[in-house]
This record gives structure tokens, sequence and C-alpha cells, in this order.
């Protein structure tokens, strides 16, 4: 068996593992990069589409899907194999990915519209724990990987193989989704490594911070800035923010959640229940609404940043994108960032080179939409609300992997220097051979 890493090697974005085995030919993911070297890197594939014979996703973030449209643009006719969740979520997400796209002027659209409905045609949803085979010599079962709804590990059995893909692997904290799944044996396994060198501040830590925060927004009578991704990390703000206005912990504070694609995530979210951690079920199942509350507002319109900005008082607004490049947040950004009265709240993980990367970093002058804006809002972050798990919960989950014990670990979806220490670790730890891959390399395994 060959695989080759054409993606998320030694870098978080664009996902992307193409297999070859002897009768067949498949991804694992095929996501967008979201780094300054973008548009080259998202423009060209390092294999020829029609050559794949299918595709496993395992979930609808950007970076895992966000190019599945232009695989079956330039050639490819296979299904993809992915959670009924994750199958209406990513519809959602490629669409408005597809209409981002015919507003860019600098390039030309990776794909459109009639690309996205295409490859949604093709997408053959599902269930956990079901053993589905899908060519002559693979078979697969999905396991809940619990990072956001409907992301799943795929078991893998393939050539007297069992190799499991991990996903983006959950933070066992979170509050809505379930706790990634155990994997009992494998021989080769491909883990994630977004916060492989790090270790999440505790949730009752991120709380106080969030209170905090709003708390001094509403003495300097301001504006608190909270950029969110889509998915995940929009319905745990907002959970979040319920469980402090709801119950008093704070004052009141209006709340704008000023992100169409967001709030049509939320509705997805609420036809899955049956997915949440027990908590979040028992709550949803009993008639309380978690995504819904006194003084939230679901914003649709595009364009309000200037109205919502006018209200007088402290207010909190929730919009995209998690790394402040491009989405509705940039409104704000221009608007509020050069005001010390002012806080901006980074809740997500901030890839290199991104706006939100800079802010994090403490840069004074942003350059948003070619305007040149000072930094005097307080800018902090939160390292509790992660939907990753840090890497204490990465080697316990390996761990548990015992018949068989894996051979070789693969290190993926992490910056070079988190991959690395994650995999020294590992070693350490665990006394398990890793391997950091190099971007289009070819390994035998």
């Amino acid at each position: 068996m060959k695989v080759s890493f054409c993606g998320a090697c030694r870098e978080v974005t664009g996902s992307c593992i193409l297999i070859e085995t002897k009768k067949s030919k498949f991804l694992v993911d095929c996501g967008m990069f979201q780094d300054e070297e973008t548009y080259f890197k998202n423009e060209n594939f390092s294999f020829n589409p029609s050559e794949i014979d299918f595709v496993l996703l395992t979930h609808a973030h950007v970076d895992h899907c966000g190019r599945i449209p232009k695989l079956y643009r330039e050639g490819f006719k296979g299904n993809v194999y992915l959670t009924e969740p994750t199958k209406r979520i990513a519809e959602a997400m490629l669409l408005d990915s597809a209409r981002i796209f015919l507003k860019e002027k600098e390039n030309s659209p990776l794909y459109f519209e009639d690309d996205v409905n295409k490859a949604v045609n093709n997408f053959v949803s599902l269930e956990y724990n079901k053993e589905k085979t899908v060519s002559p010599d693979v078979k697969i079962k999905l396991k809940d990987a619990g990072h956001v709804l409907g992301s799943c590990i795929f078991e893998i059995a393939t050539e007297g193989k069992q190799v499991v893909f991990s996903g983006d692997l959950g933070n066992d904290s979170s509050p809505i989704v379930r706790n990634p799944e155990i994997i009992n044996g494998a021989n080769i396994v491909f883990i994630e490594s977004t916060y492989g060198a790090s270790f999440h501040d505790s949730r009752e830590a991120g709380r106080k911070q969030l209170k905090d925060a709003i708390n001094d927004t509403i003495k300097n009578n301001g504006i608190l800035m909270i950029p969110v991704f889509a998915l995940e990390r929009s319905q745990e703000i907002i959970f979040e923010l319920k469980r402090l206005l709801v119950k008093g912990e704070t004052p009141f504070v209006p709340v704008f959640f000023d992100s169409p694609l967001a709030i049509t995530i939320t509705d997805i979210y609420r036809d899955f229940i049956h997915l949440f951690d027990e908590q979040a079920f028992e709550l949803m199942k009993k008639g309380e609404d978690l995504f819904d509350f006194r003084g939230l507002k679901y914003v649709k319109k595009p364009n309000q940043y200037k109205k919502i900005s006018a209200i007088k008082g402290a207010k909190i607004v929730l919009a995209g994108s998690g790394m402040c490049n491009g989405g509705r947040i940039g409104g704000y950004l221009k608007k509020h960032l050069n005001n010390s009265k002012n806080k901006l709240l980074l809740v997500a993980f901030q890839v290199e080179g991104t706006l939100g990367n800079s802010l994090a970093n403490g840069a004074k002058t942003v350059t948003i939409d070619k305007k040149n804006i000072k930094v005097k809002a307080d800018v902090s972050s939160i390292r509790s609300f992660s939907s990753h798990g840090d890497q204490g919960q990465i080697i316990k989950w390996i761990s548990n992997i015992q018949k068989p014990k894996p051979s070789n670990i693969f290190i993926v979806h992490g910056e070079e220097e988190s991959s690395l220490e994650l995999g020294k670790k590992i070693k350490e730890k665990l006394g398990l051979n890793c391997v950091v891959p190099f971007y289009e390399k070819i390994y035998e395994i």
C-alpha cells in the first residue's frame, strides 16, 4: 500500500491523504488550504482526480472538505462517504464557499454552485459503527471523533491491515458533542496534531475569561467582538454565553449572532440531538433550546455591522470567520479595533499567515480591505474552547489502541513544531514509532 500526503502535512490546513492499494485509489479528505499560499495550493492537485475511486470525508470543516467540488470539476466521478450530519453541513459550507469565490476579484473561482450540487449528489451517508465494503479490497467503519457534529474516525480494513484515520479528534470537555470513541486495535494510525505541543486550559478557566471579558465590556460601554467558525465554535460559544447570561453571572447585554452560515448550521444541529452528549441531549429533549436565549439576535441580512454598532450601550458580536480572514467580522474589526473601550476575544486556532494570527501575536497595526487599522482594542485569546484534543488527550486516545498496537503513527494536520513535539512525546510515553511525513512524499506501509 502506498500513501502520499497532499496537504495538512507539517501544516494545519488542506487535509488530503492519497491511498493506493493493489485495487483501489482513494482520498481521505480533500480540504482547502488557508494560509498565505492559499490560491496556488488550492488550484493544483498533485494527482489525477479522474483516477480516484472514492473519497472518505471525516467532517465538514472546509480545510477537510473544501476542494471536493473542484475534484468533481476536474474529472472525479466516485462517491464520497460520510455521515448524514456531515453531508448536510458540508453542503451548506461548500455552497457558501462557491458564493465567496464569485465575490473575489483577484483569482478565478475554484468551483461554482453547480459543481457543489454535483458533488452532493454523490455523497453517501453512513451510520457509525456499521461496516461497509466500498471497493473490492477496502472495508470501512465509522467511529465518532467527537470533534464537531457528524465528525468521524475511519477504521479501514485493506490488504490484511487495519488502518485508522483519526480525522480531527475532539476535546473531552466540549459540552455538546460526544467524546471521541475508542479504537481497540490498528496496524497503522494517522493522527492529527493541531494542539500536539500544548495543553488546553480548563473549561472553567475559559468560562471565567469569557465572564471577565463581558463584565469589562459592560464597564467600558464597549463592544466585545468574538470571531467564530460557523461549525461547532459558534454553537459552543452561544451555549457558554447562555450559561453566563441566563444564570445571571453577568449583567444583561445584547448578543448579535451575525453569520447566516452559522445560523444555518445551528439549525442542522437541532436536527441531530441524538448525537449530542448525554447532558446536552437531555436538555434539548426536555424542550430547552441550547442555542437561543433572551437577548440573542440572529442576524441574516448583510451589512448590518453599522446598524448594530450604532445601538447604544455595551454589546457582544459573534461573527465569522474564526481566523478573521473574510466573513462578517471584518466590518466590526474595521470599525472598532482602533478604540480602547472595545475587546477582541479570539476563541479559535489561528493559522500562521492569517489576520487572527497577527492579532493574537500583538500586531499594533493591521490591514483590512486595504485599509490600515491601528489596534487599540484589548486583544486576548481563550485556550479552553477548542474542539480539538490537546497533547494529553491525543496520547491517551492512542494508548487505548492495543490489539494490535500500531507499528507506525503518521502525524498530520499540525504546524511542524507541533507535529514533531507530539511524535517525540508519543515515542517517550508509549514507545511507538512516529513519522512526521513530508508533503507529496510517497510512503510504503
